[in-house]
């Protein structure tokens, strides 16, 4: 989280910064077993809706239904493939940007200002949204390639151990 609110800005593209979140959410789903794998990605949204202007829950909500989809395709994918990386974080980014956008539309936020111009009221763009989502799925094999190989640090391992399943 302290990486996307200090690097977003800079990094920035067309004023659409890479959730790097979603990355993060996506990483654990792919690695994590089943149940810690959705609290894991449920806790990560709710560390973004902490720092957010959002409605509060509403990344809580995305990461953990992106937990649920990503889980129920762990045993179908190749887990460390790039083109795995890519797929998988584009369709995370896609239903976030989805609820995101839908959230703005039913009910849009009167009280959120835009800081470039402070008169206008903030509206949820579909598409900066897609921008967003296009870009983190862009960085999905680098940033996704470099977690890998922090694998062992969180105790992520591949299937059983000892004759029992970590499930």
């Amino acid at each position: 989280m302290g990486l996307q609110l200090g690097l977003g800005p800079f990094i920035a593209y067309r004023g659409a910064a890479p959730n790097l979140m979603l990355l993060a959410a996506v990483f654990v789903a792919v690695n994590a077993p089943r149940h810690a794998a959705l609290l894991g990605c449920f806790l990560l949204g709710f560390i973004q809706d902490l720092g957010t202007l959002q409605a509060f829950g509403l990344f809580a909500f995305c990461y953990g239904l992106i937990a649920i989809i990503i889980v129920n395709t762990q045993q179908v994918v190749y887990k460390d493939h790039p083109l795995t990386h890519f797929s998988l974080t584009l369709g995370a980014g896609l239903v976030t940007a989805a609820v995101i956008v839908a959230q703005g539309w039913l009910h849009p936020p009167a009280l959120m200002i835009d800081a470039r111009t402070a008169d206008k009221p903030f509206h949820i763009s579909a598409t900066i949204e897609l921008t967003r989502v296009i870009y983190t799925a862009i960085l999905a094999p680098i940033v996704l390639g470099l977690m890998k190989r922090t694998k062992p640090m969180f105790g992520f391992s591949g299937g059983r151990r000892k004759g029992r399943y970590w499930a």
